[in-house]
C-alpha cells in the first residue's frame, strides 16, 4: 500500500479530489470524488422496472448527478442502488445519453468509453480500479458489510470477464473514515475476519489492501488516500460525523479519444 498524493481541482464549478499520479499518467481518465458541498444532492437511485430492462436513462436533473455528468464531460453516467452487498453491475454496451440506473449493486464495471461510473459514499471506501492497457474499469462502494461480502474481489473478477489482466490492475482507495475514527462493535471484526479478538477500531482501507493482496493485486499497485471523512469536515461529508443525509460522489470513466 502506497500513500497517494491527491489534488483538489475545480472543474465545471465542482471541487473535485483526484489521484494526482493518475492525472499525469492517464490524461483521458475521468476520476475523482466530489468534495463537501451542501448544494450537491445525490438522491437514491430507483430500481429499473420491467420495461426499463437494460438500464433506465434520465436527464440527471438533480443538482448532483447532472453536475458530475457535466464535469466528467462524457455522454452517459451509470449508477446503481447501493445496498452494502457484493453485487456488481456491468455496463457492457452503449448507454443512453444522461443518467442510467443499472439496478441493485455496490460496484460497477465497464470496458466502454464515453461512460462514467458513479457511486456515493460518506465514510465507506470508494475503490477505483483500472487496467490502463485494456481500458477496463471498476468502481466499488465498500463499507464493512460490502468488504466482508467480497465486493472488491467481485469487482476484480467481473473486470477479468471484460478482458482485464489482473497483473495490470491498479487500485486507488479514496477518502474514507480512518482507523482512529472508526470505532466498531464486535460484529465488524467478526465479519471481516483476521482481526484480533476485542478489536475496537478498524482501518477498512488497510483491510481491503490485504484482501487485494490475497487476490493477487500486490501492494505496489495499490495507492491509498490519506483523507479521513470524519477528521476533515471541511472537505468531506461523514455519516459518523452527523451528515446522515449527505453524500459525496466518486466517479471513474474514460473520456473520448
Amino acid at each position: 500500500m502506497i500513500g497517494a498524493a491527491e489534488r483538489e481541482v475545480r472543474q465545471a464549478g465542482l471541487r473535485l479530489i483526484r489521484q494526482s499520479d493518475w492525472m499525469i499518467r492517464y490524461p483521458d481518465l475521468v476520476q475523482g470524488i466530489t468534495a463537501r458541498d451542501p448544494e450537491l444532492e445525490f438522491p437514491s437511485t430507483r430500481l429499473p422496472t420491467d420495461k426499463d430492462s437494460g438500464g433506465a436513462a434520465s436527464d440527471g436533473s438533480s443538482t448532483g448527478w447532472s453536475r458530475v455528468l457535466l464535469a466528467a464531460d462524457v455522454p452517459s453516467l451509470a449508477r446503481c442502488k447501493q445496498v452494502h452487498g457484493a453485487a456488481v453491475a456491468v455496463s457492457d454496451g452503449a448507454l443512453a445519453t444522461g443518467v442510467n440506473d443499472l439496478g441493485e449493486a455496490d460496484a460497477l464495471v465497464t470496458a466502454s468509453s464515453d461512460v462514467v461510473l458513479a457511486i456515493t459514499v460518506a465514510d465507506c471506501v470508494p475503490a477505483f480500479m483500472l487496467d490502463p492497457q485494456r481500458r477496463v474499469l471498476g468502481l466499488a462502494h465498500a463499507g464493512w458489510r460490502g468488504a466482508a461480502a467480497g465486493v472488491v474481489e467481485s469487482t476484480a473478477r467481473r473486470m477479468l470477464e471484460l478482458g482485464a489482466d489482473l497483473a495490470a490492475v491498479q487500485v486507488h482507495l479514496g477518502p474514507a473514515i480512518c482507523g482512529a475514527c472508526y470505532e466498531v462493535g464486535p460484529e465488524v471484526p467478526a465479519a471481516l475476519g483476521g482481526l484480533p479478538e476485542g478489536t475496537r477500531h478498524v482501518d477498512l482501507r488497510a483491510h481491503i489492501v490485504q484482501r487485494l493482496a490475497r487476490l493477487g493485486v500486490g501492494w505496489e499497485r495499490v495507492t491509498t488516500s490519506d483523507g479521513c471523512t470524519r477528521c476533515d469536515s471541511e472537505r468531506f461529508f461523514s455519516y459518523r460525523g452527523g451528515d446522515r443525509g449527505r453524500r459525496m460522489c466518486a466517479f471513474l470513466g474514460w473520456a473520448s479519444r
